[in-house]
This record gives C-alpha cells, structure tokens and sequence, in this order.
C-alpha cells in the first residue's frame, strides 16, 4: 500500500481544499508561519485512528476564521497485490454492500473528517454512496476492521525541527535497538527465569530461618518481556575519539540520527510496514560540510520510503519541480503553489526569506575555502606577519576575506557540489587546494561535475591549487622539511628526496606529528631576519588577490 495523494480542507491555516501529490516524495518551501508544518501534520493526521492518538482538536486544528464547518482529509492510496490482499478482500465486501457497487480498481480513497463539536476522528471508504440498510450494522463494523488494517499498514514519523537528538533516539532508534536485541534474547528467557527461581529459594531459605516460612518472594521480567527489562544503549561516536553521541557536536549528532533512519525503515519493512518520514528543516542541525552527505542519505531514504521535508534551504530543495511544492500566506490562509522549474522553486523562496543563497553560511565580502584547520590558522598567521607594505596592506581583497576549513577535502567538496553553483554569483570565493593526491583528486572531481553543469570552474580563477606534490606544509621552503626530518622521522609517514637532493612528495603520521611539524616551521620563519623563504606563500596570496578582484568586479562592481 502506498499513500500517493492527500486533499486537506479547513485544517490549520489551510482552508480551501489543497491537493499534494505525494507520489514520489515532496519537498515543501516557503517563509516563516506559511504553513509547511501544517501540511506535515495533516498528513500525520491521516493515521491518527478511532483512537486520535495525534490529538487533533477543534481549538487547535481546525480553521480559526471557519463557522460549521469540519476538517476534511482525503487521502488516496494505492493497492498492492498479493501483499494487501487482507485489506482488499474487506474492501471488495464493503463495494458490494453499496445499493450501487462501484467498479473497483487499484486506487482506495480513504475520507477523514472530524465531528464539529467533539472532534471525534470518522472515517469511511465511499463519500456519498449508501449502503443497503439491512446491512448497515455489518457494514460499519467492516469498515471500522478496513480502516485499522489500511492505518495498520503504515508507520507515520514526525520529526519536528524543534526535537532534541536525545528525544530522537528515545523515540525513534532506541525501541528498534531493544527489540533487535530482545530477538537475540529470547532463547535466554528460561535461563533468566531459573536464575531468578534461584535467587528467590535463597530469599526464602533466610526468611524461613528468621521465622518467617509463611512469605516467599519472587522476581520476574517486567511484563514477561525481555524487551522491557532492557533500559537503554548508550550511542557512541568514533572521529577517531570514542565518546557519547550527546558530546559531538550538533552537527555530527543529526546526521548519525539521521543515519540511523534507513535502518529503521527496513527494519519496519520486516514488519511488513509502510514508513512515511515527515522531517522538518533537515538542514537545522547540519554545518555546511555534511549537507552533502544528508543529501546521500535522504536520497537513499526517498528509495526505501515516502519522505515529506519542509525547507529554508535552496541546497535542499529537490531539483525535480514535480516533488516540489511552495505554500504562501493569503488573506491568512496558505495557498499551496506547484512549480514547473527547479528554477521557479528556488526563485519564489529567496524572494520569500528576502536574503541570499550565500547568507545561510555566513559567507564574507570576499571568501577563502580551504581544506582545513590546519590551512587556515597558517594563512590567517602569514597574513598577520606580512601586514602593508609602503604604507599600503598587501592583498587588500585577500585581507578582508573570511577563511572557511571544512575539516578535510572531502567535506569541501561536497559543500561545494551542494551550493557552489548558487553561492558563485553572490559572494567572490576562490577555493584553495593541496598540491597532494587528495586535492588533485577533489580538483578533477569537482571540475568534472561542474563542467556537465557548463559552470566555470577554472584554475587561478575560480580555485587555486599548491604546489604540485605538496599539502600545506610544502609552501615552507623545503631544505626546512628535510631538516625537520633529520630531527624527527618518526613524523613522517613517507619521506624522500631525489637525486638533486631535493624534497620529493611525503606524508606526515598523525594530526599530533602535523602540529608538530607546523609549529616548528613557523617557529623557523619567525626568526629569520628576511623574507626569502616565504617565496612559495608570496606566489598563493598574489594569485588569490588577482582571482578575487576579477570576481569583485564581475559580481559586485556590474550590479552597481
């Protein structure tokens, strides 16, 4: 079974009927108080049941401004064979109890509406068929078996932006983990009972003793299950540093969550269960470097289930316009808005947030993208030891430009995938990588991409690469390396020098022996008198400062 469309009326802020293809997926945009969340709830409100376990309410849910009316929900599923044949035959028996029998085909409407003084949840298959009365009683409690096994067949996750990580893993993570676990358990059940009989002769051996043989004790599983006797599991993260999820940073601590997802999907899917994910914002958590990644994983999540998102973020608005929709705010009502363009979906939400692509990540005037930590501490270092120069600063564009590390090469490239193509009209930003491997291979990847996407990316234009070879550290002159390694080989990894003697490519052990390494270089060049060995640094700042007055001129001066 799969949920395909839903029809909303007079729920929240959404009062004339607004239809949403869900076929596919969909992403929602729009400002602030528009009513994304609102279509997130109505499609968690489908599975609420006789019971209306999501609260719905009248002062809460239905339409503020609305009079004798009722909140309707119309929600069109489609039907499986063979693995929806339980709820099928049920549905078939309901058609033939109708004075006027429908032809049946693979499409079931289910309507949701909810009592004007009560809000009691009612729910039926056919709108205004009727049934033979002899058969109305019959019918009702059919229908009422229908409609558990249909919402049965579903599992709807609501994840709120607002939600902690710890609640997350409390409700979402932690119930699949102890029921994993319990599955190993079970065949430990008659152990544990006989080592809890034990326990209980020895209890009653002291109280017969002390005089007492008229009480016994006795200990047992909660509930008879192994499953509540388990508490929780303590969620560890390795980067490479063993600690509690609830110590990395937020980050770091949402994509694991959000890792997690799949799994417990597929693990519903052994329950024979349909998961829908209703995620709010999920680029609330996220530093730049892992959208990327979220990205991955919420595609491999759309595969496996019906994923519904709301998003501030053009990075996360789907590039099919077809699984994306926009809400706006009309005489305080929303009004859902279809797209026929990625183009018209990310235009209509900057226009709605009134700010820049480049705003959400806090980019500068002028910007610098390098690999790491590292790069950056060493260029915002030289460029504070090499200040003016005939009472003029060197590098005035370069000076004023905000230096961005995404801890690692991978991390830059996958920002750069995700934003690079938006963020290069706004904001001048050349991008700094290693002469090593590492930055070469993220160099061509990246070259490739945006070359099928016919976006310039062009060498002491657009990025900068070191010297070929080297990382960082290679920009020091060389004999200093080699000096370096006289005194410490064991910082290297690989280390060599060619036939001339000079420095060939080389690799340092650990992050410790890299500080190490650093801090010796720039304790060197500290104490040298002139400026002969920062040749090599000299060459990447006139380079950097060439590439961003071009950009300067081509984004900021046209627009004046």
């Amino acid at each position: 079974m799969k949920l395909i469309n839903l029809r909303i009326k007079n729920f929240r802020t959404i009062s004339t009927e607004q239809s949403i293809d869900l076929t596919n997926g969909l992403t929602i945009v729009g400002p602030n108080s528009s009513g994304k969340t609102n279509i997130l709830k109505s499609i968690q409100m489908i599975f609420t049941g006789y019971e209306n376990k999501f609260d719905y309410s009248i002062k809460h849910d239905l339409t503020f401004d609305t009079s004798k009316v009722q909140t309707s929900l119309v929600a069109t599923f489609v039907y499986e064979e063979i693995l929806d044949d339980d709820f099928f035959g049920l549905y078939q028996e309901l058609n033939q109890m109708l004075e006027q029998p429908k032809e049946l085909n693979n499409q079931i409407l289910l309507y949701l509406s909810f009592a004007t003084s009560t809000g009691t949840p009612t729910y039926r298959f056919f709108s205004n068929e009727k049934m033979k009365k002899e058969l109305q009683a019959q019918f009702s409690r059919k229908q009422i078996q229908a409609v558990n096994i249909l919402l049965g067949k579903f599992v709807c996750h609501y994840v709120p932006s607002s939600k902690s990580i710890d609640e997350l893993y409390t409700s979402l993570l932690l119930p699949f983990i102890k029921r994993s676990v319990t599955n190993v358990l079970l065949d430990k059940v008659e152990a544990i009972n006989n080592s809890l009989a034990e326990i209980s002769n020895h209890l009653d051996q002291q109280l017969k003793l002390a005089g007492l043989p008229h009480i016994t004790s006795h200990f047992s599983l909660p509930n008879n299950s192994i499953e509540h006797l388990i508490d929780k599991f303590e969620f560890h993260l390795s980067d490479p540093n063993k600690t509690e999820i609830y110590r990395k940073g937020m980050g770091i601590q949402a994509s694991a969550v959000l890792a997690s997802f799949l799994w417990i999907t597929k693990e519903e899917k052994t329950l024979k269960k349909n998961t829908i994910w209703l995620i709010e914002e999920p680029e609330s958590y996220l530093h730049p470097q892992l959208a990327d990644a979220c990205h991955k994983m919420l595609n491999q999540l759309t595969q496996e289930s019906l994923l519904v998102t709301t998003t501030h973020s053009l990075g996360f608005v789907n590039q099919d316009p077809t699984k994306v929709v926009g809400t706006t705010i009309e005489s305080e009502h929303t009004k859902i808005t279809k797209y026929n363009t990625y183009i018209e979906a990310t235009h209509s939400l900057r226009n709605a947030l009134g700010v820049k692509f480049s705003d959400y990540y806090n980019l500068g005037e002028f910007n610098l993208f390098v690999e790491g930590k590292s790069d950056r501490e060493i260029f915002k270092w030289f460029l504070s030891k090499f200040k003016e120069q005939d009472g003029k600063y060197l590098w005035e564009n370069t000076r004023k430009a905000e230096i961005l590390d995404f801890s690692g090469v991978s991390g830059l490239e996958g920002f750069l995938k995700a934003t690079y193509s938006f963020i290069r009209k706004e904001r001048p930003v050349v991008v700094v990588f290693d002469g090593d491997d590492a930055g070469e291979s993220a160099r061509r990847n990246l070259q490739g991409y945006f070359g099928q996407k016919q976006i310039p990316f062009d060498a002491n234009k657009h990025f900068i690469s070191l010297h070929s070879g080297f990382s960082l550290e290679g920009l020091f002159p060389h004999d200093w390396i080699i000096d370096a390694h006289a005194e410490h080989p064991d910082w290297f990894k690989s280390y060599s020098v060619d036939v001339a003697n000079q420095l060939q490519t080389f690799e340092i052990k650990t992050t410790t022996n890299k500080e190490q390494l650093r801090n010796r270089l720039i304790a060197k060049a500290e104490t040298e008198e002139s400026n002969d060995w920062a040749t090599k640094f000299i060459q990447v700042f006139e380079a950097t400062e060439i590439a961003l007055t071009a950009l300067k001129k081509n984004i900021y001066d046209s627009k004046i």
